[in-house]
């Protein structure tokens, strides 16, 4: 698969993450979601692709760290 600045995840609103830091295995994980998720749905717009990311923080932060779990919640979530 080919990265790009799409399959970024933007760390300038996870700042006020309370529960501690995201560790660089973490973003990969929540990257990689966000980039497949994003793929399946050919969602290209960056306000659209923001929203995505916003969402798998959300998930994330209530404890889901498996990759395929977070594409299945990304999915209920829409």
């Amino acid at each position: 698969m080919c990265e790009s600045l799409h399959s970024a995840v933007p760390l300038r609103n996870v700042g006020m993450l309370a529960y501690g830091i995201i560790e660089p295995d973490e973003i990969n994980i929540l990257a990689k979601a966000v980039s497949d998720h994003c793929s399946i749905h050919k969602i290209e717009r960056e306000a659209e692709r923001h929203r995505v990311a916003l969402n798998v923080i959300g998930i994330f932060r209530r404890g889901v760290t498996d990759p395929h779990q977070l594409l299945e919640e990304l999915e209920k979530a829409g």
